[in-house]
């Protein structure tokens, strides 16, 4: 049976970076990618893991990194690398940098001591990430939008020093570790900012604020949501001092958006009573604080009829006609399809076929063919184009996918929102 990650790491707050290139795939506007397409890169701790209490090595995370590159699919032409490293600490985070820019694998234990109650399962993933630093050097180069974050498990020391003592002794140390604590803190931010501007030249930098995930019911709450006011204005004079310094900064507020709502917007009530990772809720909320700053909107597909499965978002834009889901495709009629993806047409009744052009490509389908021609080349096809009739009329549906593909448009379908992303 394999171990949980649950024990690797306790954070008190959760703290987020997302560096926006300004290079040429903000030239349609800023967050909107180009035809050369939206690099993102994720960074940082549990929390740009998108773990929840229970996963293991196995499961599928959708975490605030998976909402915000669905975001961007929204604008266009997206791609994420997912770099986060479950117990991250900022010094341990400078650490994988470094070696990123000196273009060298590292390991769990050379970016930072580990606890011995760390999760066997947590320990692979983090050494399985540092030996990826030459290739998120790589990434970041290319980057534009970078989200990161990190400052949970330096916080997190507040809490482990104040556990088991009376309130008294736990508020003085409260208090003096927090100053110390954030000298630090802001001391490795800042040094991390600098390094991670190197990495991403062309980069905007947002940065978010921490959440405070305890119950307004917590003997220590007012002690710790002073903590929380303190570090959201350190983090918006971190952004100001940088912005002066040459290095843009945007802040996204988290801490507001969690105040009073730890117990659907956190674990902190399950498992044992006492694991402050996001809810589903939570890592929703934290996406939004995101996308407000970078594209100023967070975008869900609009309501489905009951007899549709999927939603077909093409360049942005819903499909105004209903989807077919057959065999595992995703299917359009004919003109809803050329009309969507701007592609000119042709059917042709004697063969029974219709041919798509676009972007200097040609694509031929024939109805009922198990094949595809693609600028004279046949390609397999394993749902072939159909005959269907709605209404008075009788319409040919191709598969989506595959004319999309042979166009050279990316498709990318994302399975918690049940819709098919296909960009330019």
């Amino acid at each position: 049976m394999r171990k949980s990650y649950r024990k690797s790491l306790v954070p008190l707050f959760a703290v987020t970076l997302v560096f926006s290139s300004t290079s040429a795939a903000y030239a349609a506007g800023e967050g909107t990618p180009t035809n050369d397409g939206y690099n993102i890169v994720a960074l940082g701790d549990s929390i740009g893991t998108g773990y929840e209490p229970g996963m293991n090595l196995q499961s599928v995370p959708y975490g605030y990194v998976e909402r915000v590159y669905e975001q961007a699919l929204f604008h266009g032409r997206s791609e994420l690398d997912n770099y986060a490293i479950l117990g991250l600490t900022t010094p341990g985070l400078a650490n994988f940098l470094q070696a990123a820019s000196e273009n060298r694998a590292t390991t769990a234990s050379e970016l930072q001591d580990f606890p011995p109650t760390f999760a066997v399962d947590a320990l692979k993933q983090a050494n399985d990430t540092a030996e990826k630093a030459p290739e998120l050097g790589k990434d970041l180069a290319k980057a534009d939008l970078v989200v990161l974050t990190i400052g949970a498990n330096d916080f997190g020391e507040i809490v482990k020093a104040a556990t088991g003592k009376d309130s008294t002794a736990a508020r003085q140390i409260i208090q003096d570790k927090t100053v110390e604590t954030m000298n630090k803190y802001t001391e490795d931010l800042d040094k991390t900012m600098i390094l991670l501007h190197k990495l991403a030249p062309d980069a905007q930098i947002v940065l978010a604020d921490q959440y405070l995930p305890l119950m307004p019911s917590h003997e220590l709450y007012a002690d710790l949501d002073k903590v929380g006011k303190t570090l959201s204005e350190t983090v918006d004079a971190k952004a100001a001092e940088l912005t002066a310094a040459g290095v843009p900064v945007k802040v996204a507020h988290v801490f507001d958006p969690f105040q009073e709502k730890s117990s659907s917007l956190t674990h902190f009530n399950a498992f044992d009573g006492f694991d402050i990772h996001p809810s589903q809720a939570g890592y929703e909320t934290i996406a939004k604080a995101f996308s407000d700053v970078v594209w100023y909107e967070y975008r869900t597909p609009a309501p489905r009829p009951a007899d549709v499965v999927n939603t077909i978002v093409i360049n942005g834009k819903e499909t105004q006609n209903k989807p077919v889901f057959k065999n595992g495709t995703n299917f359009l009629a004919i003109t809803d399809l050329a009309d969507a993806i701007g592609a000119n047409w042709n059917w042709d009744q004697k063969t029974k076929s219709v041919t798509f052009s676009k972007n200097g490509k040609t694509v031929v389908i024939t109805i009922g063919a198990k094949t595809i021609v693609v600028d004279g080349s046949a390609k397999p096809l394993a749902t072939p184009a159909y005959f269907q009739q709605i209404g008075k009329f009788t319409k040919t549906y191709v598969p989506l996918a595959v004319v999309s593909d042979s166009l050279d448009y990316q498709v990318v379908f994302r399975n918690k929102l049940k819709t098919a992303f296909i960009n330019l």
